[in-house]
């Protein structure tokens, strides 16, 4: 199995520290938006961590796997919005909850990097579960067998959570207190919004 271990990690850094490199030189963006970058990177690895590990390599794992638990093809599949595969209620799955928590930073984080329209942000709130989704099913399909369950509802979740923290940070954006303390610590990024 690889294993998001250390040296998974120290791979990811170095290359969000290359990112936050040629930013700097090449875009001179600011202290803030470095922060900000180098903090939404970590969080986007924290995500892949999540999202995708620990991931069978050795082959005579994944033939085992193939022979003695994986279903063949795509078996773990629900296009139904709403309809838990393994539960009497999609309320009772705690992955579900999981899965807004997991996505609420990206809400939050995205929109003081990059200029943001309410469509935009819908846009890019559906497009971080879509791309989940579609890259655990295409690992699925690589692999020969259901390693990983590709679920609508994961996408509706993931959607929620980037929107609740989109929400949130609105709100704080709305009140007088965010405002200053907003502009204090990240007076680049008050202007871009």
């Amino acid at each position: 199995m690889l294993l998001f271990d250390s040296t998974i990690w120290l791979i990811g850094i170095v290359l969000l520290l290359i990112v936050l490199l040629i930013l700097r030189r090449m875009y001179h963006k600011s202290l803030t938006e470095l922060l900000l970058t180098g903090l939404f990177g970590i969080y986007l690895l924290n995500v892949i961590k999540y999202t995708f590990f620990p991931f069978p390599v050795d082959s005579q794992l994944l033939e085992l796997m193939r022979i003695t638990g994986g279903d063949k093809g795509m078996v773990r599949l629900n296009l139904i919005p709403f309809h838990s595969q393994f539960y009497d209620s999609i309320l009772v799955d705690k992955s579900n909850y999981l899965n807004v928590l997991m996505t609420i930073p990206y809400g939050l984080l995205l929109p003081l990097l990059i200029s943001m329209t309410t469509r935009r942000m819908l846009l890019f709130a559906v497009g971080i579960g879509l791309v989940i989704e579609t890259l655990q099913g295409m690992i699925d399909l690589l692999l020969g067998f259901t390693y990983r369950t590709v679920d609508v509802n994961d996408i509706i979740f993931n959607f929620t959570g980037a929107m609740l923290g989109w929400a949130m940070l609105r709100l704080l954006l709305r009140s007088s207190i965010g405002q200053k303390q907003l502009a204090r610590w990240f007076p680049a990024v008050v202007q871009k919004m």
